[in-house]
């Protein structure tokens, strides 16, 4: 109830957590689908994945059809300050980009999360890395 009520007061502030998601598989597509349609007081501004059509599909499932590709931290700067959400190939510009608050990390690797999560460590975002156990 806590956190509901901070989102709520960052949405009617129109000061919400911008999150950058790298991963866009069926746990990412949900976790994109949650916060854009459910969660207010905060943004899913940008989406990493190695395959930008997965990133896409993410968001356009989620019902956002506008999105942006970038390819350099000063364009993914740009596109969360003018208010457009953003894909990308490169996981490492959203750890770089002054514009996201917290990351979720939902690739499903080991090695590359670790090297995502220290990148984002150095550059001071809150990060949460899903490791999906069977």
């Amino acid at each position: 109830m806590i956190v509901d009520r901070a989102l709520q007061a960052r949405a009617a502030a129109d000061n919400p957590i911008r999150v950058g998601m790298i991963g866009a598989g069926f746990m990412g597509r949900g976790i994109t689908n949650q916060i854009v349609n459910f969660v207010p007081g905060m943004e899913i501004v940008a989406i990493a994945n190695r395959h930008l059509e997965g990133a896409q599909q993410a968001y356009t499932e989620a019902g956002v059809e506008d999105v942006q590709v970038v390819s350099c931290v000063s364009k993914l700067e740009d596109a969360i300050a003018g208010g457009q959400y953003a894909v990308t190939e490169d996981a490492l510009l959203l750890c770089q980009a002054e514009g996201i608050d917290a990351l979720i990390e939902v690739t499903g690797t080991i090695e590359f999360a670790a090297q995502i999560v220290m990148s984002a460590i150095a550059h001071r975002k809150h990060n949460y890395s899903h490791e999906c156990r069977t």
